[in-house]
C-alpha cells in the first residue's frame, strides 16, 4: 500500500501555486507529499524514495519548470522521468501554456491556468476525478461544488459515500500517558534547598574554600556531591588528628615515666631519695640475758 496518494513535483518559482493545489487536495483528504522547504536542484535518495512510495506523481509544468537552462528544471525533469518509467504513476498538469520537451509533450496535461484561491477551472475537476479513480473514490466533483454552508448536502453526500475519507470522523489525538505516581511526585517536588546551618558554613579543603549562602538551592545531584565532600572532609580531619608515635599499648606502659629528658640527663625521679617508712624508736631491750 502506498504511503502517499500524491507526490507533487514543481519548480521552486511556482511554490505559491503548488501550495494552493496541495491545500485543496489535502482538504479532500488526499495524502500529499510536498517538500515546501526544498532548496536542492539535484534529486536526493529521499526524493526517489518518496516518489516510489506515492500512488501518483503529479508534475506541475510551467515556464520555469520547462526551461532546461534552469538548474531547478533538472530536478523537475529527473523526477518526471523516474515516474514515467512506471506504469500508471505519472500525472501532469500545466500551470500556464508552456509545453515541456519530449516525451512529456505528447502526454496528457490537465490545464490549471487561471485557477486561483477562489476560482476553480475545469482541468482541476478532471485532475481530481483521475486521482479519485486511482484511489477508489467517486463523486469528488460533487463534493467540491457543495457550498461550505450546505450542511444538509454534505450530510447526504457522506451517507452515499460512507467509506470515503471525507465521511470519516476526525481521529482524536492520543492523550499522553499519565506519569507514575512516584515520577509525578518527583516532578512536582520543589527544588531541594540547602539547610540553614549548611548555608552559613564555609568549608576549606586543600587551600580551596567553598562558601554557601542561604539563597543557594541545589538539586538532588548537587546535594549528593556536597554530602560526599563533607564526609571526605570529616575522614581527613580525623586522620589529621592522629599523632605519629608508639602504639597505644606501648604508650600505656610508659605512662609513669614522666617528662622525657634530653640525652645525657637523669630523670628527676632517679635523683630523689626513696621514701621509706620512718623507724620506730623506744627503750632498748637486752634480750641476750637469760631469764
Amino acid at each position: 500500500m502506498a504511503r502517499y496518494d500524491v507526490f507533487l513535483v514543481s519548480a521552486l518559482a511556482d511554490a505559491a501555486k503548488a501550495d494552493l493545489i496541495v491545500k485543496r487536495l489535502r482538504a479532500l483528504k488526499f495524502k500529499v507529499r510536498y517538500d515546501k522547504k526544498r532548496e536542492h536542484t539535484t534529486p536526493t535518495p529521499r526524493d526517489y524514495r518518496d516518489a516510489d512510495n506515492a500512488q501518483s506523481v503529479l508534475v506541475l509544468w510551467s515556464k520555469e519548470a520547462c526551461n532546461t537552462n534552469n538548474r531547478d528544471s533538472d530536478w523537475v525533469h529527473a523526477i518526471a522521468h523516474h515516474a514515467r518509467s512506471k506504469a500508471g504513476v505519472l500525472l501532469q498538469a500545466g500551470l500556464d501554456k508552456s509545453v515541456p520537451d519530449e516525451p512529456f509533450s505528447a502526454d496528457t496535461r490537465y490545464a490549471l491556468s487561471g485557477m486561483g484561491p477562489r476560482k476553480y477551472v475545469a482541468g482541476y475537476f478532471d485532475l481530481v476525478d483521475e486521482l479519485g479513480r486511482r484511489d477508489g473514490r467517486k463523486d469528488l466533483r460533487d463534493w467540491i461544488e457543495l457550498k461550505p454552508s450546505d450542511k444538509d448536502g454534505k450530510a447526504i453526500w457522506k451517507e452515499n459515500h460512507p467509506t470515503d475519507p471525507l465521511s470519516q470522523a476526525p481521529r482524536a489525538r492520543a492523550k499522553a500517558a499519565p506519569m507514575p505516581a512516584t515520577a509525578a511526585a518527583i516532578a512536582a517536588a520543589p527544588a531541594t534547598t540547602v539547610p540553614a546551618y549548611a548555608a552559613r558554613t564555609s568549608q576549606s579543603f586543600g587551600g580551596a574554600q567553598t562558601a554557601r549562602t542561604d539563597s543557594d538551592t541545589l538539586g538532588p545531584f548537587m546535594l549528593a556531591i556536597v554530602g560526599m565532600v563533607i564526609i571526605i572532609m570529616l575522614v581527613m580531619s580525623a586522620a589529621m588528628r592522629t599523632q605519629t608515635g608508639l602504639p597505644a599499648a606501648a604508650l600505656a606502659g610508659t605512662a609513669n615515666v614522666g617528662e622525657q629528658c634530653a640525652p645525657g640527663n637523669m630523670p628527676a625521679y632517679l635523683l630523689e631519695p626513696q621514701r621509706r617508712p620512718p623507724l620506730e624508736t623506744g627503750p632498748i631491750i637486752d634480750d641476750t640475758s637469760e631469764p
